[in-house]
């Protein structure tokens, strides 16, 4: 019966419908394409905030607009990823009120999207990432202190914390898709260990990304054609994971974000000059 109904369908529709359409990309474009997608899958497995460098690149190859709904789903996939092994370790009183504060700032940044062109969007972007550098380096600065009196634990999530980290974390989310150093700093100033750490950043990614979707799909950022991208970009996004797996309890961590800092930068300045 199946086999009847794909007789029946026009050969041309299906085509269409499996086809990439109208992205067609250089080799050089299409290898971009890839290894921003590879990051975002090596990230979510297991190095929070890596996935910082694959907002630019992406923004490099597609209009900076649309490199945002096509990101979405990617970020969504690996988000089933991470929280498929890390959920059991979230505390969710540090996930609610920061949630609902979250999409306020989504709700924010409907209000500056829609009034954006490609060109100021692409510049949006790259400050956007330049100013999460600076906070992921504010956040490797609070881990190496040890002065308890500077960051002294908490028993319950400061309601002043979730209304900051909460809307500025929807506002550049929603905007850039690049709010991960937020997350983490907000997870750093929370006192929260290893595991309540990846648990929770997970959790809460998950339920950010998941609520952006009515306001990409309203922006017209998402849309048969970037789903059809978001498809093909599955695989890698598997070997990403598998490759994070692997490899991310054997690299030296510095020497990772040094590398990730400067390709984000290097990606930033060029979207922000060009």
């Amino acid at each position: 019966m199946f086999i009847f109904f794909l007789e029946e369908l026009p050969v041309a529709y299906l085509y269409d419908l499996l086809s990439l359409g109208r992205w067609e990309m250089s080799p050089l474009s299409w290898g971009i394409f890839c290894l921003a997608v590879f990051i975002v899958g090596f990230a979510k497995a297991g190095l929070p905030g890596a996935t910082i460098v694959s907002v630019p690149l992406m923004a490099m190859v597609i209009p900076a607009k649309t490199s945002v709904g096509v990101m979405l789903p990617i970020f969504m996939i690996a988000d089933m990823i991470s929280v498929r092994f890390w959920w059991r370790f979230a505390e969710w009183r540090y996930c609610f009120p920061y949630l609902l504060f979250v999409v306020l700032g989504i709700g924010g940044a409907s209000f500056i999207a829609g009034s954006l062109d490609e060109r100021t969007f692409g510049v949006v972007i790259g400050w956007a990432v330049l100013l999460l550098i600076v906070l992921s380096l504010l956040t490797d600065a609070l881990r190496k202190r040890k002065n308890p009196v500077a960051l002294p634990p908490a028993k319950k999530p400061p309601l002043s914390g979730s209304i900051f980290f909460g809307f500025l974390s929807g506002l550049i989310s929603a905007l850039a898709n690049a709010a991960g150093p937020i997350v983490t700093l907000y997870m750093i100033v929370s006192r929260r260990d290893k595991f309540q750490f990846l648990g929770t950043t997970a959790v809460c990614a998950f339920f950010m990304n998941w609520a952006k979707v009515p306001l990409f799909a309203s922006l017209g950022t998402i849309s048969v054609d970037t789903l059809k991208l978001d498809v093909a970009a599955i695989p890698v996004i598997a070997l990403g994971a598998f490759a994070g797996f692997l490899v991310a309890k054997k690299i030296s961590q510095k020497a990772f974000k040094n590398v990730v800092f400067t390709l984000a930068l290097i990606a930033s300045l060029h979207l922000i000059l060009r």
